[in-house]
């Protein structure tokens, strides 16, 4: 997530395996620890469209697997590469602490 919150403000992509990215958005979809991430996303549901990562119920998010960690890990600009009926509560949630 770090890593993100430097390159997105300075234009700089990076390519993750999906498999490692599926695993960071399946280790926050049951975790309040480090970030409320379960409480973030708590009757959405997000798909990736790029992976094989889903969860929940409720309306839908959709995006890539690295936009949907760092949308369920508070980042709110990443919700801009989201799609669906959910995008703006997972919005307006991104700004709780």
């Amino acid at each position: 997530m770090h890593g993100e919150d430097i390159r997105r403000p300075l234009g700089i992509s990076r390519d993750y395996p999906i498999e490692v990215v599926t695993l960071v958005a399946e280790y926050y979809r049951s975790s309040d620890l480090a970030v409320v991430a379960k409480g973030r996303i708590g009757g959405l549901t997000l798909a990736a469209d790029d992976g094989p990562f889903t969860t929940g119920p409720g309306p839908l998010v959709s995006g890539t697997t690295l936009a949907l960690v760092m949308a369920m890990t508070g980042r709110s600009p990443y919700c801009d590469d989201l799609e669906g009926d959910g995008v703006e509560l997972l919005r307006r949630r991104c700004g709780m602490r």
